[in-house]
């Protein structure tokens, strides 16, 4: 062969190696292959692809590895970053991803779609909100506030890094981070949102929730929404109801909202349907959470929804023996916003937490 066609040929394999941001290690897990890094630019269209993302290692030099589906279009668009299992006693929103790319036609879709499942897979081993780390005797670690994690860290923070590095940058215009409330508790269909960025309220309005809480994100460092917002990602973080189960009803009105998401960015085709205006969303900036202050039997005096006076008794606690301990009325007036749902409470323990409109003008984006 011609030496300048073989240097030319060589180079252009180069070239195309190099091209290729997707970083596959070669392993592959249930017949998916694993990835230590996504870029879906170098994606072929029309496509829906699965993946193991590789993330941290654990004490016994195994990795943990993290379920990824991304839905290619045919078309260029947005691309939507679809988060969940954070923390791992809330599972509403794998079903809401699960479902979404069940119905997602990639020859159909203009733009991108990245469905991250198990983010934490430590958390949800251990079914539990933190990460479980084994060093010195073992210790937790809220997942929810590592964002964007250090490169060298502990495993929680080292997990957040690569995961926000190397899964999430590059691979979205919008994002949306499903939750639910803890083990033992109860959130309706409830937003936060930083609506001192107008994309943000816009993508949180097209969501038809019962409640969003304005939030300027300065009193949870580190959680995944206010990461990617400083990147210039406009993100919203969706709460889907209580820990540990599937509510249908709840899950079929994010899976709507996140349509309406993509019918707006141009992604999908289809008419908006309820969005937080015409739902009738309750949209406030300020919250309170009323909490046990004694261990004892909770009996919760009011529902997730309900408008609640100032004064007006909430919840009372009673002994092993049924004698009233503790009487908790409202601190403030508002709607109800989550409610404990576990018969046992200890000291600290979330009774009741009500949603309100704060008139005071330093609390126009949140407090």
């Amino acid at each position: 062969m011609n030496k300048l066609i073989y240097l030319t040929l060589l180079s252009g394999c180069i070239t195309t190696t190099v091209a290729a941001k997707t970083i596959y290690n070669g392993d592959k897990i249930d017949g998916v292959p694993v990835i230590t890094k996504l870029d879906t630019s170098d994606l072929a269209s029309g496509k829906i692809y699965r993946f193991m993302f590789k993330g941290v290692d654990m004490n016994i030099g195994q990795s943990w590895y993290v379920p990824v589906m991304v839905a290619k279009g045919n078309n260029s668009g947005s691309k939507l970053l679809l988060n969940t299992g954070i923390h791992g006693d809330e599972i509403n929103g794998s079903k809401v991803i699960q479902n979404i790319f069940a119905s997602l036609n990639p020859k159909q879709l203009n733009g991108t779609v990245v469905g991250v499942l198990q983010a934490s897979p430590n958390s949800l081993t251990h079914i539990t909100r933190t990460w479980h780390l084994s060093t010195d005797g073992g210790f937790s670690e809220d997942m929810n506030r590592q964002f964007p994690g250090k490169e060298k860290g502990n495993t929680a923070q080292v997990h957040a890094y690569k995961l926000f590095n190397n899964l999430y940058l590059g691979n979205a215009d919008y994002a949306i981070d499903l939750h639910t409330q803890s083990t033992d508790t109860a959130y309706p269909l409830f937003i936060y949102a930083d609506y001192r960025l107008p994309a943000v309220q816009h993508l949180a309005e097209l969501i038809p929730a019962d409640q969003i809480k304005i939030d300027d994100g300065k009193g949870d460092a580190g959680a995944l929404e206010n990461a990617l917002d400083k990147a210039n990602i406009p993100t919203i973080t969706l709460e889907i109801g209580e820990g540990r189960i599937y509510q249908p009803e709840l899950i079929n009105r994010a899976i709507q909202g996140i349509n309406n998401v993509m019918i707006d960015n141009k992604m999908i085709k289809g008419s908006i349907g309820l969005t937080a205006s015409s739902y009738n969303t309750y949209i406030a900036n300020d919250m309170v959470s009323v909490r046990a202050q004694v261990g004892g039997y909770a009996e919760i005096l009011v529902k997730i929804g309900d408008n609640v006076t100032t004064g007006q008794k909430i919840a009372i606690q009673r002994n092993p023996f049924g004698d009233i301990i503790k009487e908790y009325t409202a601190p403030i007036s508002g709607k109800v916003l989550s409610v404990g749902t576990g018969a046992t409470r200890e000291n600290g323990g979330l009774l009741v937490r009500i949603l309100t409109q704060n008139p005071d003008p330093k609390c126009k984006f949140g407090c």
